[in-house]
């Protein structure tokens, strides 16, 4: 099969190239022109597409060809929240342009990457957050994502609508001068690989077409704010003073379920932090 990854350069589209490459798939990471392309360049079975999917004419030119579409493309927070207009050129008129030249052709089935943030706080609510709960959007990025998937759904193309936890990589990660959740709010994340498999997965199942599913790591995931953060640097062996947000985030415990049959959930939290202890050694951090 060959496959358009868009955003293929980030942190998620170069592990969907990965894992696709590695299966014997044709890939095309489809990216802009600036950013940092090490991540699939020189991988075997993975071509470069730089370009901009506010581009009507690139987009029409990148989807030719291919026999399925991964949408990963699109600004996130912090950026989304600087400049709303900006955030439903790229969010919203990026995903109008591919699905207007999917509509061109037959049967090409689109994968897209949607947010459990459109489910809006749930803190006050009783977990897990399902995929039948009510979306609300609360900020630019979830707005976007909202409207991007209406797009979808009335566009006619075969598609699916993953709505992703956020996402945990073993790497030492800086920690941001706020984060953003409170130490006390029920957090779950989901491993980056996971994540593409679970992308994989549902652009090659049928059982997956016209779902929305809700991608995120599983129980063991499921923890408050500060035992994620003390867990992850704890493992990694670096000593980290936190400053948690004062308000409750859109991050939450979620049902996942009906998403099951697409095998992703690999890696415990466990698993993580024994990645992360391994590295941690190798850096000579522990």
């Amino acid at each position: 099969m060959r496959l358009l990854v868009t955003g293929g350069a980030g942190r998620l589209g170069s592990e969907v190239a990965r894992l696709a490459a590695s299966a014997g798939h044709s890939v095309v990471a489809f990216d802009l022109p600036q950013v940092y392309w090490g991540s699939v360049d020189g991988l075997e079975g993975v071509e470069i597409l730089p370009g901009d999917i506010t581009d009507t004419g690139v987009v029409g030119e990148a989807v030719k060809r291919v026999e399925g579409v991964v949408h990963l493309a699109g600004l996130l927070p912090p950026r989304s929240e600087a400049d709303r207009g900006l955030t439903m050129r790229v969010n919203v008129d990026g995903t109008r342009n591919i699905v207007e030249a999917l509509t061109r052709l037959l049967g090409v089935p689109l994968v897209f990457a949607s947010t459990i943030s459109t489910y809006g706080i749930t803190a006050d609510e009783e977990p897990p957050i399902g995929e039948g709960h009510a979306q609300r959007a609360h900020n630019n990025y979830s707005e976007s994502k909202m409207e991007a998937e209406r797009l979808i759904r009335g566009s006619g193309v075969p598609h699916t609508i993953l709505r992703i936890a956020p996402i945990s990589i073993a790497d030492l990660v800086e920690l941001p001068d706020v984060i953003p959740y409170r130490a006390d709010q029920r957090v779950e994340f989901v491993y980056v690989e996971d994540a593409a498999r679970a992308i994989l997965s549902s652009l090659q199942d049928p059982a997956a077409r016209g779902e929305v599913l809700n991608i995120a790591g599983g129980r063991s995931w499921q923890m408050t704010g500060r035992e994620y953060v003390e867990g992850f640097y704890g493992a990694l062996g670096v000593e980290v003073e936190p400053v948690y947000s004062e308000d409750y985030t859109a991050v939450d415990w979620y049902d996942t379920s009906r998403s099951l049959f697409l095998g992703y959930q690999r890696l415990s939290f466990n698993g993580l932090q024994e990645r992360l202890r391994v590295l941690g050694e190798q850096l000579g951090l522990r």
